[in-house]
């Protein structure tokens, strides 16, 4: 009996230190809101994720797009300073064409998600108000409703990512 008493004890010692661990980190068991890929000149550099509309991607990856020097020191993780760029005639009409693209990008975006929020989710709350007497058919309307709403947050986001983008380029091109 003594023996499975203590073999209980070790056990919620065991299972009890591991939840302490996993409450450390902020980011773990949240959810990923979208990937999107960085570039730099038209050439794929790294992929990002998009969680809680922050962009998270590796720094290895991008101070070597960037021409930053990075070295690690412990925990710390230490970016030097970036080499001047001068943008060349041909630079300006790269970056001229990614800024066109950037912009379109976003008016459809906002178009999109214009239609969204007027036309489709006041329709579709209508609709589930009207249905929601209707056990299966309302609750597929709710979970419809629910899509589309999680796409206007996905679209958002992006959105936010595009114009950040967009002034960067804004900022290159002078």
């Amino acid at each position: 009996m003594k023996k499975f008493v203590s073999g209980v004890i070790v056990g919620a010692l065991l299972f009890g230190g591991a939840s302490v661990f996993a409450d450390s980190a902020s980011l773990i068991g949240q959810k990923v809101q979208g990937l999107f890929t960085v570039e730099k000149g038209g050439a794929k550099v790294a992929d990002a994720i998009i969680i809680n509309g922050s962009a998270y991607a590796p720094v290895r990856a991008i101070s070597e797009a960037t021409g930053t020097k990075l070295t690690i020191e412990g925990k710390k993780i230490i970016m030097g300073e970036t080499a001047t760029v001068t943008v060349t005639p041909d630079k300006s009409a790269e970056l001229k064409a990614e800024y066109d693209k950037t912009l379109a990008d976003i008016t459809r975006l906002e178009n999109g998600i214009q239609d969204i929020e007027k036309n489709v989710i006041p329709g579709l709350k209508e609709s589930a108000e009207i249905l929601s007497t209707n056990g299966k058919i309302g609750e597929r309307a709710k979970e419809t409703l629910a899509q589309y709403e999680a796409q206007l947050q996905k679209d958002k986001t992006e959105l936010a990512f595009l114009q950040e983008k967009l002034a960067q380029l804004k900022a290159q091109l002078g």
